[in-house]
């Protein structure tokens, strides 16, 4: 199985891993990486929970689900890959909030995370 990737394909990366963050989310509840990323942006930076769901931790998720309901006038900027690690990463917390196990290419994700992170500035962490 490839990891989608090691073959730049940042949109169906983003969809399945949103959907599967999603299912696991609501298996979770309160626990969830969204509702406690919510939470947390809301209190830190007095967002409303609505604005940081919609305008910030959802945004791309929805506008790939809802883009032909935009006019043409309306565009969005987004950082595809970054996206992409974002939601995979808080699908497989979610996972591992649920059961403790990781996804079959979990350990390859973090590999490829790892081999990248200069790259997606992630070198602080």
């Amino acid at each position: 199985m490839k990891l989608f990737l090691d073959h730049q394909e940042y949109i169906p990366a983003i969809t399945l891993a949103g959907a599967a963050e999603e299912v696991l989310g609501q298996i979770v509840g309160d626990q969830a990486v969204f509702n406690q990323l919510k939470f947390k942006f809301s209190a830190e930076f007095g967002i409303p929970e609505k604005v940081v769901s919609q305008a910030f931790l959802n945004k791309t998720k929805n506008w790939l689900k809802h883009w032909q309901n935009l006019g043409d006038e309306e565009t969005v900027a987004v950082d595809l890959e970054g996206e992409a690690v974002q939601y995979i990463v808080r699908g497989i917390t979610n996972l591992v909030l649920h059961d403790s196990s990781l996804p079959s290419e979990g350990p390859r994700f973090f590999t490829w995370l790892t081999l990248n992170r200069d790259r997606l500035g992630l070198n602080a962490f």
